[in-house]
C-alpha cells in the first residue's frame, strides 16, 4: 500500500483578473492500493470535514501526489 497527498483547489481571479489555484485543503491517505481509491477515500473525508454533501461545492479540482512523486491533476 502507499501514502498519498491530495490537495483540493479553487480556480480564483486576483484584483487584475488573473486566475489562479487556491489550495482548499489537503488530506493524507495513508494506505491506499491505487490513486483512484486514495482520490475516493480523500473526497469522502473532504465532504465529511466541510459537512458537503459533494466536494465540488468547495473545489474545482485535486491533484493526487504519491509521496516522492510528481502530482497528477483531476479536474472536474
Amino acid at each position: 500500500m502507499t501514502c498519498y497527498r491530495v490537495t483540493f483547489f479553487k480556480d480564483l481571479l486576483s484584483s487584475d483578473g488573473h486566475k489562479f489555484k487556491c489550495p482548499q485543503t489537503t488530506i493524507e491517505v495513508r494506505h491506499a492500493k491505487s490513486p483512484d481509491r486514495a482520490a475516493r477515500a480523500a473526497e469522502h473525508r473532504f465532504e465529511r470535514l466541510q459537512n458537503l454533501r459533494d466536494w465540488k461545492l468547495r473545489a474545482d479540482y485535486f491533484e493526487v501526489e504519491v509521496k516522492g512523486r510528481s502530482p497528477v491533476t483531476v479536474k472536474f
